[in-house]
């Protein structure tokens, strides 16, 4: 070792060990101090039970339940082994447990409706995959595709994540992921491991230790998915459903009302201009079709019944005719 390496070496021993000790104190100090109280869910990552053969899952609807059927890697009917067949082509449908068809039975789901409208409509060398899983946020959505997603190999996947993203809780997905020290993403973000960068970064308010408060509907708290987090995973996305060679869609899944979701969805239209990608949003359709017929559960007005399955899985069957996405002649 030169005389110029030994000097830096020497010069960063003072460094490495006031951050040693600054860490030891603070683990010690118990600094910063985490509540952990009122997490949106036990974990951070999750997926409905694999190998489901209709099984009854209770509905708020009175004396309601639905049957759901899933796959080796739990995902709802239309079931599709992993490895897609020589010619034949995949939509997949991305979201959360509107996506996921909580409240109507397997083939009453929009994902379901879509394959059947893409058979009936002399598109037999198109399939489609139900990704959507409940209660899931873009920051799911990412580890869920890199775990089981993308080895479906779909050729167009309808990023459909904004229901979720844009609810309030006591913290935000990333922050509980920290705090609970959820392995497969302190991998990815091995800093958070130290108690000196979780202070300096609860300091400037990129990462919370304390539960903020919720009020009444959706006041108070915080976005699960903040809007600069969202744009980041959208990016993400995109960027992951591009390097397997399919194509991205931004689809903002509709509403009975848009309500909590405008922001969000005005990023979601914001993203795809900026990343050059489709983007389809019935909301509005939705607003008006939902004002003359009853499209929702009357007492889980969050989820399309299964009218409203139907009537969204026509939508975007229509949308994907009409942008040419369904043509592969050629």
């Amino acid at each position: 070792m030169n005389s110029t390496l030994k000097r830096i070496a020497f010069s960063l021993v003072p460094v490495v060990v006031l951050l040693g000790g600054a860490e030891a104190g603070l683990r010690a100090a118990g600094w910063p101090e985490v509540d952990s109280k009122a997490f949106a869910h036990n974990k951070v990552y999750w997926v409905t039970d694999p190998d489901l053969e209709a099984a009854v899952f209770p509905h708020k609807e009175t004396g309601g339940s639905f049957i759901v059927s899933t796959d080796h890697n739990g995902l709802r009917v239309p079931r599709h082994p992993e490895e897609k067949a020589e010619g034949m082509h995949r939509v997949m449908a991305l979201g959360c447990s509107t996506t996921f068809g909580w409240g109507v039975d397997d083939d009453e789901s929009y994902p379901a409706r879509l394959e059947s409208r893409l058979k009936a409509g002399g598109h037999d060398d198109w399939e489609v995959i139900n990704g959507g899983q409940p209660g899931y946020t873009t920051f799911q959505g990412l580890w869920l595709w890199d775990r089981t997603l993308k080895r479906y190999d779909p050729d167009v996947v309808l990023i459909g994540y904004v229901v979720q993203d844009a609810r309030k809780a006591a913290y935000t997905d990333r922050s509980q992921a920290i705090l609970q020290g959820e392995s497969s993403y302190l991998k990815q973000h091995l800093l958070y491991r130290s108690k000196v960068y979780l202070g300096l970064r609860a300091l400037i308010g990129s990462v919370q230790v304390r539960a903020k408060e919720r009020g009444e509907g959706d006041a108070g708290g915080v976005y699960r998915v903040p809007p600069e987090d969202y744009v980041a995973n959208i990016r993400k996305l995109v960027g992951k459903v591009r390097a397997i060679g399919a194509e991205p869609v931004l689809f903002g899944y509709p509403l009975e009302r848009e309500g909590y979701t405008h922001q969000h969805r005005l990023i979601l239209a914001a993203a795809a201009e900026d990343l050059g990608v489709r983007h389809f949003d019935p909301q509005a359709r939705m607003e008006e079709a939902s004002r003359r017929q009853t499209l929702y559960f009357e007492r889980d007005r969050g989820h399309a019944n299964a009218k409203g399955n139907n009537l969204i899985a026509k939508w975007v069957y229509d949308w994907l005719e009409d942008q040419g996405i369904l043509d592969t002649e050629g």
